[in-house]
């Protein structure tokens, strides 16, 4: 194996890779969008570059850590070529980007989790600097998270999610939900209480997460916020669906209640602002539900036994993002106890789904 640089600079010669192009959908029914390469073999997060006109995708490579995590760019015919290879943790030497976000300096905000690596509070939010259109540096906004998930911008305050607190309670698992302005981080790294105990003063909300069958205790995973300002997400491990208002932009929190108990696993979500609605990744069973804000009810619009993801359908999807009139779809394909995807596949891809009129 070629050393670490000699890998990242690989990546780059390699940025005329073909691969498979969406193809268009004569019907509802999920369809192949991009297939990624090897070193793709956990793609997470997605973000719109309108500048790129295309995707940027964030690959933690869990599946297979010979690969470090990097950025990747989708443009909307599915062709892939790196982005940015995201820098490793001093001390566990690996780079895990998943949850990202464009802020409004437009430099590029993603969640480094390594949970996976280290459970001793060393996940990060990291800020890519775009200069000229390019990224030419990173570095950490935000520290001492326990496993740092989505990443949402609301005005000129970040928000990041944490699905396990590890607090001392064997019933459950605590999540949250912190937030911090951009001038709090212009002026230097947060540093969250690594006490989770105790509240930290950039907390927004926390909750507990009560096993259902699958015993999976993992807490607060997407997050999305509506055209009020309103904020939604909802639990890994039993399906609770969340809604947090405020008074007024980003300040106290007003309300925080469950709105909907009718799904078993809720992972990364998104909001469509034409037709308001929020889409929702269910890894559990290999589905995309839709959550109607001024109906309050909650649908399916896709569901998929298990597959290898060649037929371009669900393979553990862990987040949707709207691009024109389709719904693009992340799958983890990192299998857990409980879920439908049952191994992980030599097939790494982004699916996607007609948005119906």
């Amino acid at each position: 194996m070629k050393t670490m640089n000699q890998f990242i600079a690989f990546l780059f010669v390699v940025a005329f890779i073909s691969c498979k192009t969406a193809t268009v959908q004569e019907d509802n029914s999920a369809k192949m969008f991009s297939l990624l390469p090897e070193y793709c073999n956990t793609p997470d997060a997605m973000a719109y570059s309108a500048k790129e006109n295309a995707i940027l995708l964030s690959v933690p490579n869990f599946n297979d850590t010979m690969y470090p995590g990097l950025i990747m760019k989708v443009d909307l015919n599915g062709q892939v070529v790196p982005y940015f290879p995201t820098p490793v943790h001093p001390e566990t030497g690996k780079g895990a980007p998943m949850g990202l976000e464009f802020g409004p300096d437009g430099n590029l905000y993603y969640a480094d989790n390594q949970y996976f690596f280290n459970k001793d509070n060393k996940s990060r939010v990291l800020r890519v600097v775009i200069e000229n259109g390019k990224p030419v540096k990173c570095e950490a906004v935000i520290e001492n998270l326990k496993l740092a998930n989505a990443v949402r911008w609301n005005g000129d305050f970040l928000y990041v999610s944490d699905t396990f607190l590890d607090l001392p309670d064997s019933t459950g698992g605590w999540g949250a939900i912190y937030r911090a302005s951009l001038n709090e981080m212009n002026k230097g790294c947060i540093k969250i209480l690594s006490d989770k105990s105790q509240d930290d003063p950039n907390l927004v909300v926390k909750a507990k997460c009560t096993p259902n069958y699958r015993n999976d205790k993992a807490g607060f995973d997407g997050m999305c916020f509506d055209k009020d300002g309103s904020l939604y997400s909802g639990n890994f491990g039993d399906g609770q669906f969340y809604r947090v208002t405020f008074n007024g932009i980003n300040g106290a929190v007003k309300e925080f209640k469950v709105i909907d108990n009718s799904l078993t696993c809720v992972d990364g979500i998104c909001y469509d602002k034409t037709k308001n609605v929020i889409y929702i990744a269910d890894s559990e069973k290999n589905a995309i539900h839709e959550w109607n804000i001024a109906g309050n009810t909650m649908s399916k619009l896709w569901e998929n036994d298990d597959t290898d993801g060649g037929d371009g359908l669900l393979d553990q999807p862990c987040e949707p993002i709207v691009v024109g009139n389709k719904i693009v779809i992340a799958n983890f394909d990192m299998p857990f106890p409980g879920l439908r995807n049952s191994k992980y596949d030599k097939i790494h891809h982004l699916s996607a789904l007609n948005i119906k009129p």
